[in-house]
């Protein structure tokens, strides 16, 4: 048993050594491009203080200064789906399922009332079956010896 575990434990450290050496190279630092990058946001830095109010809009696309900028009005991603379920479940079945982390994780994610109270009202129907489920449990199968 003990010569399976020790086995078991240098075979992974083994492993581990060689996929460590095979990824060395993503991590990496190319000062080079980074200076690069910050040169070109210094200069729209610079461009934008020199005249105040501009948009991004009114740069245009074309503009050099603006060809590497990316104008996105999602700025959570995939997460910011007001009106919407997470992960486009239900958010009762997030309540009913997951209880309390449900109910947070609804409310942390879909940032909407109405959902909330959807995952709420699963959760309280989880737990009102749960408690059914034990008084059945505890009072009737519980004292079943009674009836023979």
């Amino acid at each position: 048993m003990i010569k399976k575990v020790l086995f078991s434990a240098v075979l992974a450290v083994a492993c581990n050594f060689g996929f460590a050496n095979s990824n060395a190279e993503l991590f990496q630092v190319d000062e080079q491009e980074i200076n690069a990058e910050f040169a070109q946001l210094n200069e729209l830095e610079q461009f934008v203080n020199a005249n105040e109010g501009v948009t991004l809009s009114e740069m245009g696309t074309d503009n050099p200064l603006t060809a590497n900028v990316v104008n996105s009005g999602d700025v959570l991603g995939t997460l910011s789906t007001m009106g919407e379920p997470p992960l486009g479940i239900p958010s009762f079945l997030w309540g009913f399922c997951f209880n309390v982390a449900g109910v947070a994780l609804v409310y942390f994610v879909a940032d909407d009332r109405d959902e909330t109270k959807k995952a709420f009202i699963g959760c309280a129907v989880s737990g009102g079956l749960y408690l059914l489920w034990w008084v059945f449990w505890v009072l009737v199968a519980g004292n079943a010896f009674l009836f023979f």
